[in-house]
């Protein structure tokens, strides 16, 4: 028997959640995507990951239903700049049930002829690349299926009942970029739907039921405001959109809350997101609650002759969607630790010259440029390790960072006796980290390159040249002993305030008879010999005569210092020789010179007042008065009558 009956033209749905309750509470989350919670809003966000990382989620929507599961998400970083994620969420489902106003009574039961429409996007794919620090860019995948259950009857030459099924498949191709102009604000941008390709089943007479695929465009951003708090937008090119914010506070919490607004909703602000999370180590929980403020247009039920599939054009939010608490989980595997900085930039400041290695233990070697990527003040450190040439990674002082800043760290490094080892120019692979705790793990690491001169290089600074002094070499201990141990009868009759005087008098004229002046054997201005290399070849230049020289005087516990002179009209006649210390008082100057001229008036190490004489070395062969003189001469020219030590082109360095 057909019965015809009067039914309430409803359309009862059941709609899915977003897929992350941090995503929920947030709203504008496009900016804040990180990692695999809600990638499909912007794929170029995974970048954000930090190893392996899965996250879950449910949701409770209606009482007779109770909470569905929603779905899982599996994500990967990869090769530091590469991320991909895949998501499966059965739980995004949209249904409806159309009723039809006719019921056949086949004997057996009533039956409805109802329609039932369903929409699903059960499968997503994202993958990204980041270019560099500051942007990346993703593009993601969507499996988007439509069915329509048809009930029809036939009445010949029976009453049957017959369901067809109907099904589209379409894949929907997505594109976002995420860019950092600075430090505190991200800017996003989605095409969604900018692919749409797949199969097509519906007969025309369900054509209504087909969702559309139209291409839309989405802009966010999001701000750092500092203590904490991030504020975000997005709009969209379907006149809708939203604003959140994010509060992050003491022992890992944080609390969220949203607007949501549409131009063809009412109320135009229509919704409304609260919630919260907490996270510690590898594991971060979140909870969030999606309310409407005109409940009865979210109640999940509408007629019939209102219902347009074209208006649904997310299934995450649409105008079917239902008041509904979202709950969310997150797990980190691999590497668990959250990196605190980012390596902007990395230099070298100098070469490392053998001679004066020890420098940089004191001297900075480098810098590197590091921002501060996370959202807590932070102590950073650099350091830098030299395989060979170094025991273990030097580590720089403590710098504070403040959120979002950047900042150069400078870095020493403590070298081995390996480097004197070097004997030709060599490049080597140096090891640059940065860390932000007390942790051994480093944030970043950048390898970079340091050159490593050979170990009778010089940099052409006087300053470093003293690091060719060598007092304590046994050849020069063993040399100095000799020569005096043949004085000493001469050296016992000798006043003991002119001793050092007379010591210098007799190692000078010595070294001269063993010694001959010639250029430089390596033709070129920054080779220097260490002294013991001068005795052996028995010749060398100025620098070497003056290193030598002093160090032969330093080994007897004379001071000594060099006297560096750039003409700043010939600065290719520079010039280096030397003083030493006599250790006279002043006022006993006659005892030494009744010409003034002759020696230097100048305070010792010791912050006394003391009598020095110049000594120019290259003349070694005619004896030490033949060099007092000339040093003399040269003193009183370039220092005093032609003012280089006022005006700054002749030097004195000390040589302690």
């Amino acid at each position: 028997m057909i019965m015809l009956g009067l039914a309430m033209t409803l359309s009862n749905t059941y709609g899915q959640s977003l897929f992350s309750a941090r995503a929920t509470a947030v709203g504008a989350y496009a900016p804040f995507v990180a990692d695999t919670r809600g990638f499909v809003s912007n794929p170029a966000g995974l970048v954000g990951l930090r190893d392996w990382e899965f996250t879950t989620s449910t949701y409770f929507a209606r009482s007779d239903n109770g909470f569905v599961f929603h779905g899982l998400a599996l994500g990967k970083r990869f090769l530091d700049d590469f991320a991909v994620g895949v998501q499966y969420s059965p739980g995004s489902l949209l249904e409806f049930l159309i009723p039809s106003g006719l019921s056949i009574n086949t004997g057996d039961s009533v039956v409805s002829l109802d329609k039932r429409v369903s929409y699903s996007e059960d499968f997503a794919i994202g993958f990204a690349y980041r270019f560099d620090g500051d942007f990346s860019v993703g593009i993601g995948g969507r499996i988007r299926r439509e069915k329509v259950s048809d009930t029809e009857y036939k009445l010949i030459p029976n009453v049957e009942i017959e369901t067809t099924d109907y099904t589209n498949r379409t894949f929907l191709g997505d594109v976002s970029i995420l860019w950092k102009p600075t430090p505190s604000i991200t800017l996003v941008g989605m095409a969604k739907n900018l692919l749409s390709t797949g199969s097509t089943s519906f007969p025309d007479d369900l054509s209504e039921f087909e969702m559309p695929a139209n291409r839309i465009f989405e802009f966010g951003v999001k701000y750092d405001v500092g203590s904490g708090i991030t504020v975000a937008g997005v709009g969209s090119t379907n006149e809708s959109g939203m604003t959140g914010f994010e509060f992050k506070m003491p022992y890992n919490f944080a609390f969220r809350s949203s607007l949501y607004f549409d131009n063809n909703e009412s109320p135009f602000v229509y919704a409304y997101g609260v919630g919260a999370g907490w996270g510690y180590g590898f594991l971060e929980v979140d909870a969030a609650f999606l309310g409407f403020v005109n409940p009865d247009r979210h109640s999940g039920r509408s007629t019939a002759a209102n219902f347009n599939a074209s208006h649904i054009t997310n299934l995450d939010l649409h105008a079917y969607t239902r008041n509904k608490l979202v709950l969310s989980l997150k797990a980190i595997f691999g590497n668990v630790r959250e990196s605190l900085l980012q390596i902007q930039g990395v230099e070298i400041l100098s070469g490392v010259y053998p001679s004066s290695y020890e420098l940089f233990a004191f001297r900075p070697i480098g810098r590197v440029r590091v921002r501060n990527i996370s959202d807590k003040t932070i102590q950073a450190r650099a350091s830098i390790f030299i395989e060979r040439f170094m025991n273990a990674a030097t580590e720089s002082e403590p710098v504070e960072l403040l959120p979002g800043e950047e900042r150069e760290i400078p870095f020493n490094a403590v070298l081995n006796d390996q480097v004197r080892s070097v004997t030709k120019l060599t490049v080597r692979e140096a090891n640059v980290y940065v860390s932000a705790s007390a942790s051994e793990e480093y944030d970043d690491r950048v390898q970079t390159r340091v050159l490593i001169h050979a170990r009778n290089d010089w940099d052409g600074d006087v300053h470093s040249l003293r690091y060719f002094v060598t007092p304590d070499d046994p050849d020069i201990l063993r040399y100095t002993r000799d020569v005096l141990l043949q004085y000493r009868d001469s050296l016992a009759v000798v006043r003991k305030e002119l001793e050092p005087l007379m010591k210098a008098r007799i190692l000078f004229n010595e070294f001269a008879e063993k010694l001959v002046y010639v250029g430089d054997p390596k033709q070129s201005s920054d080779y220097v010999q260490y002294p013991s290399e001068t005795l052996v070849m028995k010749s060398g230049d100025c620098d070497d005569m003056t290193v030598c020289f002093a160090s032969l005087l330093s080994s007897v516990g004379i001071s000594t210092a060099f006297i560096d002179v750039v003409p700043p009209q010939n600065p290719e006649k520079s010039h280096v020789y030397m003083m030493f210390d006599t250790g006279l008082d002043p006022k006993f100057g006659s005892s030494v010179s009744e010409n003034p001229k002759r020696y230097i008036v100048r305070k010792n190490r010791h912050g006394n007042k003391t009598i020095w004489l110049p000594i120019e070395t290259t003349v070694v062969a005619q004896g030490f008065e033949s060099a007092w003189s000339l040093g003399a001469q040269q003193y009183l020219e370039d220092a005093e009558i032609n003012l280089g030590l006022i005006k700054g082109w002749v030097k004195i360095v000390d040589v302690y």
